[in-house]
């Protein structure tokens, strides 16, 4: 009797691993899309952030979990670029300051879908989802100068930074942690072919994504260089006036398609049970 319960007991969780395992695929994809950014500079509706998008490229590798959750490392290339020229805002506009920056990260994802959907399986083919995660991001952003040469924006200190006349203001680092989190559609176009469409934004925890953040300096402190570019105005701003908003950190996203090939997981199967 004991002998027969055993071999029932194997053979269900046989049974149980096989269904998991069918539900569990690889993903190798490549992202192509636009680059979102709402900071200091530029429109100051983030709704109008596509205005001003740049082009992204990336790579994905995810695991598929079971038909629901799935978890994937992506790696994404891009640049931002924002400019006051292109905002409503009369301050802005006088303050004329623009920047743009190469953006580099990679990020850890979980995805949940919110329909049961697994590619090679035509009964769950489609499915909205949604995403959060936290990712590394690289930056460094420039601005021209009146040449016409794109010139880093960081070694020049505009706010002070690094200035013993300043000396709560630190250089700011060109990296950061952000929190990835977006929205998007996926449908199995062939067999083994998915495409997803999506968008997203990552909160981050600088604002210096654009290089500026608080107030404008005495531009005597300056290179000429570094005053020619902390204010770009007709009128010249007084030392103290607000450059930017510090209690704002800045955001950037992406927006796009992915293509991703479904690697199958090999079957296993439960051998050399003897009844």
């Amino acid at each position: 009797m004991m002998r027969c319960d055993l071999k029932n007991i194997i053979l269900s969780i046989c049974i149980l691993n096989s269904s998991i395992m069918i539900s569990q695929t690889n993903d190798v994809g490549v992202f192509l899309g636009g680059s979102l950014f709402h900071g200091d500079i530029g429109h100051s509706n983030a709704e109008n952030a596509a205005l001003n998008a740049q082009h992204v490229f990336g790579f994905q590798l995810k695991r598929n979990l079971n038909y629901h959750f799935g978890v994937s490392i992506n790696i994404n290339r891009g640049s931002l670029f924002a400019s006051d020229a292109n905002s409503s805002d009369i301050f802005k506009l006088e303050r004329n300051l623009h920047f743009k920056s190469k953006i580099t990260e990679i990020g850890l994802i979980g995805e949940f879908n919110l329909r049961p959907y697994m590619s090679r399986d035509a009964d769950y083919n489609t499915s909205p989802f949604i995403f959060l995660g936290i990712s590394k991001f690289y930056f460094n952003p420039q601005a021209q100068g009146n040449d016409g040469t794109w010139h880093n924006l960081r070694p020049l200190g505009t706010e002070g930074q690094g200035s013993d006349f300043y000396p709560q203001r630190a250089l700011y680092k060109l990296n950061g942690i952000a929190i990835p989190f977006g929205i998007g559609y996926k449908i199995n176009i062939y067999e083994f072919l998915t495409l997803n469409i999506n968008m997203s934004w990552r909160i981050t925890f600088t604002d210096y994504l654009d290089d500026v953040s608080t107030t404008y300096v005495d531009p005597s402190i300056l290179s000429d260089l570094g005053a020619e570019l902390a204010d770009q105005s007709q009128n010249t701003f007084k030392e103290g006036f607000q450059r930017g908003d510090p209690n704002d950190n800045d955001k950037y996203g992406f927006f796009g398609i992915t293509i991703s090939y479904s690697i199958k997981d090999p079957q296993q199967k439960c051998e050399n049970i003897n009844y």
